[in-house]
């Protein structure tokens, strides 16, 4: 199916369970990659954003919509960083992107398992956050440069930050749910 000429979509059952089989596919192909280069090949926002938005219950932006998803309760723009390394990522932020809600995604590919962690912070609250030892991710992007961050070590670690979804994509469903 092609997504791209719509705004809004909603990630029913039949979509989730396209998007698990995509994942399947995509995680061959780059395990056969890193068997023959020295680093695979990035997690697609084809994959990560509709699984992200299953789980949270937002609509998937395609088309000219602003941000990855909309919260279709509060109409929030919502920023998708996904990461296919488990114990270690690299975000970037381009030096116009704003967002209302920050959403990290951590996949798991030993267990074939997403970590959904909502963040709870803005563009501008994330700008405040150091980019390097002289400057925040704001100073960077007021500069016209593309921070590059891990919000694993800034939110998950330093935070102690549990994910608030565990997502079982061989099963397809949500397997955790600590959003209460």
């Amino acid at each position: 199916m092609v997504y791209k000429k719509f705004g809004y979509i909603e990630i029913d059952d039949a979509r989730i369970n396209e998007t698990c089989d995509a994942y399947f596919k995509w995680k061959d192909l780059n395990t056969y990659i890193k068997s023959t280069s020295s680093r695979g090949i990035n997690m697609p926002d084809a994959i990560s954003e509709p699984m992200g938005c299953y789980c949270l219950g937002y609509l998937w932006n395609r088309g000219n919509e602003v941000g990855d998803a909309t919260d279709p309760e509060t109409n929030a723009k919502i920023e998708f960083k996904a990461t296919s390394k488990f114990d270690g990522d690299l975000s970037s932020f381009g030096p116009k992107t704003v967002f209302d809600n920050l959403v990290f995604l951590r996949f798991n590919l030993d267990n074939n398992q997403l970590y959904v962690y909502d963040l709870k912070t803005n563009s501008e609250q994330l700008g405040k956050y150091p980019a390097n030892s002289k400057q925040t991710i704001q100073d960077q992007k007021d500069m016209g440069r593309r921070p590059h961050v891990s919000l694993q070590k800034l939110f998950v670690e330093e935070r102690d930050v549990k994910p608030d979804i565990i997502f079982d994509i061989r099963r397809c469903r949500i397997i955790e749910d600590n959003r209460r």
